[in-house]
């Protein structure tokens, strides 16, 4: 199997991991033309992190990795406008964008971890599990939200990809964690960016729920 495909690009001003879902709402023409190839093909196209540019109007230059979206349902709308569930499947590197209208067509190349199975990666994915877990009861509670037992990926890779979406940092952090080649590389990548985030969002919570001192009663 060619490790080489040809792959309709979407860039937006986000980045989709692999195994992480993102809607999206379809209302441009050119975009609309390239949801009706992918649904007439295999159903998937590139999503791409913007680098330069808008989501609307000219063709945007987009980071050169990204990951395949795979369409899983479609609601159609009267006007034409569609909304997409996908899934993030495959990461992949551009090497040439091969046609810019009426939407960008890249000449891509498949990318893989080198060490997802690797007992470091193993260990390092149990670390990052622990940190995450403290942090996203966090960012739960900071929105009011009820803190809930987390279900983690099993393997270090899959947990890579789940702590990289959710970690609340700017697009170009997911961006390099994204691109990072190496499962361990981007676990300890990411335990430094927990740490950072957590002393944040501790410090949020903090402001958020003063402390009110020791009740006498």
């Amino acid at each position: 199997m060619s490790n080489q495909a040809r792959l309709p690009l979407f860039p937006l001003k986000v980045v989709l991991f692999p195994n992480q879902a993102l809607p999206l709402h379809i209302f441009e023409e050119r975009y609309k033309q390239l949801i009706g190839t992918c649904l007439a093909g295999d159903g998937a196209f590139g999503v791409v992190l913007i680098r330069s540019g808008d989501e609307v109007g000219e063709p945007a230059e987009p980071h050169d990795v990204g990951t395949t979206a795979l369409i899983t349902d479609v609601v159609k709308y009267d006007d034409g406008q569609l909304d997409l569930h996908t899934f993030g499947m495959r990461r992949f590197q551009v090497l040439e964008v091969v046609q810019k209208k009426p939407y960008l067509v890249g000449r891509v190349q498949w990318i893989d971890d080198s060490d997802a199975a690797a007992s470091e990666s193993l260990a390092e994915g149990a670390e990052v599990g622990l940190a995450f877990r403290a942090y996203f009861t966090v960012l739960l509670q900071l929105s009011n939200q009820w803190v809930r037992t987390l279900d983690l990926p099993a393997g270090p890779e899959e947990l890579s990809y789940l702590v990289g979406a959710r970690l609340d940092v700017p697009p170009l952090e997911k961006q390099r964690l994204l691109a990072i080649t190496s499962t361990l590389e981007r676990l300890l990548a990411e335990r430094a960016l927990l740490q950072a985030e957590q002393v944040r969002v501790q410090r949020l919570l903090q402001e958020k729920t003063p402390f009110r001192g020791f009740s006498s009663n």
